[in-house]
């Protein structure tokens, strides 16, 4: 499970297709509730709902592997079909070091890293506020 009951954040979502092309949104609403996030754009038409299980500590980080993804926008629900990825939280009030990487995941933060079955990258970095 990731962090006990409800945190709000607010972040960047990186968007890059199998053609390349990509699509940055900034101002992501990023809420976690339990086991899952939600990822609401900017312009409140679309929400990604990111269920993760198998959660362990990497040092001071939560990492959590995504089982299930499914995206609401348009008056539809489509289930995305996920090759891997991953949800790491820290919940401390020090930055630590991503496992294998030289990146710092800042205090308080999230980072959702998805690489889909049609081979587009999704990563969404932010910055929680509250947990209540």
């Amino acid at each position: 499970m990731l962090a006990q009951g409800v945190a709000a954040a607010e972040g960047v979502t990186r968007v890059q297709q199998s053609d390349g092309s990509v699509q940055v949104y900034d101002h992501t609403n990023i809420q976690l509730t339990g086991d899952t996030l939600r990822l609401r754009s900017p312009d409140r038409k679309g929400v990604l709902y990111v269920e993760s299980g198998a959660c362990s500590f990497v040092g001071s980080l939560q990492r959590c592997l995504p089982f299930m993804t499914t995206l609401h926008q348009h008056g539809e629900t489509h289930q995305i079909a996920l090759e891997h990825g991953a949800v790491y939280m820290n919940l401390t009030d020090s930055a630590h070091h991503m496992p294998h990487s030289s990146q710092r995941l800042e205090p308080h933060a999230v980072l959702v890293l998805l690489h889909t079955a049609r081979g587009t990258f999704v990563s969404v970095k932010g910055t929680m506020d509250a947990a209540k």
